[in-house]
């Protein structure tokens, strides 16, 4: 799973703050569908974001642990509780998706968003979220497709190639709502919904989602090989369509819902 440094962690508070995000964290909770006296457990919390909308809605009497693989991270999120008044509602813990440190039927749900892409070994992941879910309870998985991502540009070949250094570059698996109703089905869950949330921005905006991504695309392409000079270019020429009708960025994301 991912790990963050401070400038890393910066960035991750800038991104989650993007009005695509936002909105993204809503219909996420709505799959979820949390109730006052329910514990849930956030796997890959990131910086608590979401952790501390679900605390609020899990008030009164349950309860939200949150976990990441990144101490900063789990720092980071342990901050933002103090700063929100959520410390005896959330707890925060250092943990591997892979190997969850709680006992059988924990919790009433179990949420990854944009997680299980980074871990390696999925499957495994999948299993464990299963085995610390009540008999009964849900786990849901918000993913993107990374072939179901684009930006206009004047070079639409040079963006596909991007996008596809990124994926190899930064996933262990770039298209994993493809897999994920055979993970669930061999992990011993039934699929219950699945939804599709699209992002579409058509005016640029320097603090929208899409035009935040163009720096990791363009860091994780030129580590994968595309030349410098090329990512610099295909990063610039997204940035320069600030005219009306010059912009458009476009990202579908899948909300999954299995049930133990």
């Amino acid at each position: 799973m991912l790990t963050y440094d401070a400038r890393a962690i910066a960035a991750l508070e800038k991104l989650y703050s993007s009005p695509q995000i936002v909105e993204q964290r809503r219909r996420l909770r709505e799959a979820i569908g949390a109730r006052p006296g329910e514990s849930g457990l956030d796997v890959g919390c990131g910086v608590a974001y979401l952790a501390c909308e679900l605390a609020r809605e899990v008030s009164p009497g349950g309860r939200i642990v949150a976990v990441d693989s990144s101490r900063e991270a789990v720092e980071a999120s342990r901050a933002r509780l103090a700063r929100e008044g959520l410390e005896e509602v959330v707890e925060v813990r250092e943990a591997d998706a892979a190997r969850l440190p709680f006992a059988d039927s924990s919790f009433d749900f179990v949420v990854a968003a944009q997680v299980y892409s980074y871990v390696p070994d999925v499957a495994g992941a999948i299993r464990e979220a299963a085995r610390v879910l009540k008999l009964g309870g849900r786990v849901i998985v918000l993913e993107s497709d990374w072939d179901l991502c684009t930006w206009a540009s004047a070079d639409p070949a040079l963006t596909r190639r991007v996008l596809q250094a990124r994926g190899a570059a930064q996933f262990a698996h770039a298209h994993l709502p493809r897999e994920l109703h055979a993970h669930f089905l061999a992990a011993g869950m039934r699929l219950a919904d699945v939804r599709c949330y699209t992002m579409i921005e058509t005016r640029y905006d320097p603090e929208s989602f899409g035009a935040g991504l163009i720096a990791s695309a363009r860091a994780a392409a030129i580590r994968h090989g595309i030349a410098r000079e090329e990512a610099d270019r295909w990063a610039n020429e997204l940035r320069s369509r600030t005219g009306e009708g010059e912009w458009f960025f476009c990202l579908n994301r899948f909300i999954y819902t299995a049930v133990r």
